[in-house]
């Protein structure tokens, strides 16, 4: 368990060397469940997320260039105004890392519990936490920075707690992948993977007397490393970007079917007829807006209620249900038609995936209007029309929808 230990050291060590005597200028979330602080230092702006799922960290550097629109601010009493951070330290025996602040206020981020916790205190007592759920167990006040944490346990006068933890380091502008983890930091810097295997590095680490690096320094090295490595167009992507596709279109079939599902003609169909019988038989309605059949006098065999128009008569309903019905029955041929068309291309993608062969698929998604760029195989601009051949060997552009067919 000592890596799990070294792992909370670390980054402890970095939150002192990246933002002491910063000030947190935010508290919010967008995400469920999800603290962000949006902390400012040295004209360069770190955004410091935890997640209760793992214990896990998210650190940003630079944060995002703006703030998300759809947050939700948190402790907006006690960070009322930007708060500096004067020290950040771990405690000598619990899985906890404090972030002293100015005026006697303190912000405590509690792993002792599987999914942990963050409180903030003032002058010592506790005045609000992120989990409403999980309960601070008082701890000893024996606060120790990393450094000299690290003195007391190489010499045998502390040992580290057993406590597993996951920490995530992300640089959102060169990484797709937000999993790029850091189970476990040391001083050697990690290779960059070559065209083809995965751009995510895990850096082992160990104890030892001598490990005095920085892990500021490490991370920034990796960092300037990232940014050579260029990808490459490989099978992988194209494959990636076709059960993209896929998904999308099969959430269209859905929802086509929904559509067809809810232009039921056949319905109103019944209601012309047998308002039409109505009209023949001399029957008037008990109420202006419905007329109800008997069985013997619907089409259906059944009882049925007519949906009748009042600023109408019977015989203007009448002519207004069978021209709902021609348009009902032409939307419905419409959307049936769109549907088998999206059935058929989805069958042909899990074909051409299944038979992994790339120049094909990457033929069929272009096809469709899915275009590719050159340098990393990843789909750029979404065209608005879908290319068809026909006999002559002319190419037909037909739009998505309306609006793209005008265009």
């Amino acid at each position: 368990m000592l890596d799990s230990w070294l792992t909370l050291w670390h980054w402890t060590h970095l939150f002192e060397s990246l933002l002491v005597n910063g000030k947190i200028c935010h508290a919010f979330t967008f995400q469920k469940e999800r603290l962000d602080l949006w902390i400012e230092h040295e004209n360069e702006t770190y955004q410091l997320a935890w997640q209760p799922f793992q214990n896990q960290f998210s650190f940003y550097m630079p944060a995002n260039t703006s703030l998300p629109r759809k947050k939700v601010n948190l402790f907006a009493r006690e960070f009322a105004h930007p708060i500096t951070i004067i020290n950040i330290s771990q405690h000598s025996h619990f899985p906890i890392v404090r972030f002293e602040l100015d005026e006697g206020q303190e912000f405590l981020f509690d792993f002792r519990h599987p999914h942990g916790n963050v409180y903030f205190r003032k002058n010592g007592l506790l005045s609000n936490q992120f989990l409403k759920s999980v309960v601070w167990r008082p701890v000893e006040e024996c606060w120790l920075n990393s450094m000299e944490l690290k003195s007391a346990v190489l010499s045998n006068e502390l040992s580290p707690h057993p406590q597993s933890l996951k920490f995530h380091l992300i640089e959102p502008r060169l990484f797709d992948n937000p999993d790029w983890l850091l189970n476990s930091p040391s001083r050697r810097l990690p290779e960059i993977a070559s065209p083809g295997e995965p751009k995510h590095t895990k850096v082992e680490g160990h104890a030892g007397a001598d490990d005095n690096s920085n892990i500021a320094e490490i991370v920034r090295s990796i960092l300037h490393l990232s940014r050579q490595h260029k990808p490459v167009t490989s099978q992988d992507s194209v494959e990636k970007r076709a059960h993209t596709v896929l998904k999308r279109w099969q959430r269209k079939a859905e929802k086509q079917k929904a559509e067809l599902a809810d232009n039921d003609w056949q319905t109103i169909q019944h209601q012309a007829d047998g308002l039409a019988i109505a009209i023949a038989s001399r029957l008037k309605p008990e109420k202006p807006e419905t007329l109800t059949l008997r069985p013997e006098f619907s089409p259906t065999g059944t009882e049925m209620v007519v949906p009748l128009n009042p600023q109408f008569s019977l015989q203007q309903n009448l002519e207004r249900l069978y021209q709902s019905v021609r348009k009902t029955k032409l939307r419905t041929s419409d959307h049936a038609a769109r549907l088998a068309q999206t059935e058929t291309d989805i069958e042909k993608l899990e074909d051409l995936i299944e038979a992994g062969v790339e120049d094909l698929l990457r033929k069929f998604l272009e096809e469709q209007g899915e275009r590719f760029s050159q340098e990393a195989g990843v789909a750029a601009v979404h065209l608005p029309y879908r290319t068809f051949t026909s006999p002559s060997g002319l190419a037909i552009l037909v739009g998505r929808n309306a609006r793209d067919n005008d265009t």
